[in-house]
């Protein structure tokens, strides 16, 4: 018989359908070796933000504010009664640590005396800061909600919160603020009676258009998401990837928000602790241990997350 030197079409045929099942077999494993890298990358991000806020708190004897102006003072505000109006300062802790992250260039290139919104801040503000930014999120670059959009067009986003509340009442100063860094906070190491390690400073966040780094509008987040049920105004879940977080418009001089603690990563969200630890925390956590890791003094028991 003939030597034969080719395959037959049968034989091509096969040897295309073993490789495209191996490709289908090896692709969700790339693809997910590829969100472990960038999950870690977004830990590491926030263990950097947790030594430049561990820096400014030993300097300052006190943790940054969320924002430099206070309770119910935001970009809706702008231009107030001119650039210097303490209402719209609204420089946030993402701005005010800058120093203590090696990103003295851009602190320099910002006016702290007037609103972080000023055109004099607007070359900063533009800046994308890679150490604010997870790499699993692909949202939007720069805001486009209307009240940023008419003041400038390139605000960039972040994407790591204060955690400053259990609900959005105290976000608005109506209760106290059971968290770290919130509005014109001066948070000391002291006050953390529940605990470093049981006491969140930082969550992810995957909002496109109320997470301008430079501005403290809505640099803080609360545990969970706002429902329309008095008094509370809180839902029965988590915040954690629920969407919409925040309705704008219901409570005056707010702005919306599609998201509030959140992330791209499959089921949770990075998380940063007071002692500078980053935990991966669940979107199914129990309700009242992600209240108990909102609080600095709640004097309440976290159980497992």
């Amino acid at each position: 018989m003939p030597r034969r030197n080719a395959f037959t079409l049968v034989e091509l045929l096969v040897v295309i359908a073993i490789i495209g099942v191996l490709i289908g077999l090896l692709l969700p494993a790339v693809q997910s070796a590829r969100e472990a890298g960038r999950r870690m990358s977004c830990m590491n991000n926030m263990k950097q933000s947790g030594l430049a806020i561990h820096g400014y708190a030993t300097a300052r004897k006190a943790f940054p504010p969320s924002s430099n102006s206070g309770f119910g003072s935001g970009v809706w505000g702008y231009p107030g009664s001119g650039p210097s109006d303490s209402a719209i300062r609204l420089h946030s802790f993402a701005s005010l640590i800058l120093p203590y992250a090696e990103a003295n260039e851009v602190f320099d290139a910002i006016d702290y005396d007037i609103s972080s919104l000023d055109p004099a801040n607007h070359a900063a503000a533009s800046i994308v800061l890679p150490m604010y930014r997870c790499p699993s999120y692909s949202g939007n670059v720069y805001s486009k909600d209307p009240l940023y959009t008419a003041i400038y067009d390139k605000f960039a986003i972040r994407n790591y919160v204060a955690m400053a509340a259990k609900t959005v009442l105290g976000l608005s100063g109506a209760v106290p603020a059971e968290g770290v860094m919130y509005p014109q906070s001066k948070t000391g190491f002291n006050s953390i009676t529940d605990g470093t390690s049981k006491t969140i400073l930082l969550a992810e966040t995957r909002e496109e258009n109320a997470a301008v780094w430079i501005d403290g509008t809505s640099a803080a987040v609360a545990a969970r998401f706002m429902a329309l049920v008095p008094p509370l105004y809180a839902g029965d879940t988590v915040a954690i990837n629920h969407q919409p977080y925040f309705q704008g418009g219901v409570f005056p001089n707010s702005i919306g928000q599609n998201w509030g603690p959140s992330s791209q990563h499959p089921g949770g969200a990075n998380h940063l602790l007071c002692d500078g630890s980053v935990k991966f925390i669940q979107q199914t956590v129990d309700v009242n241990t992600y209240d108990a890791l909102a609080t600095r003094n709640g004097n309440d028991v976290v159980g497992d997350y």
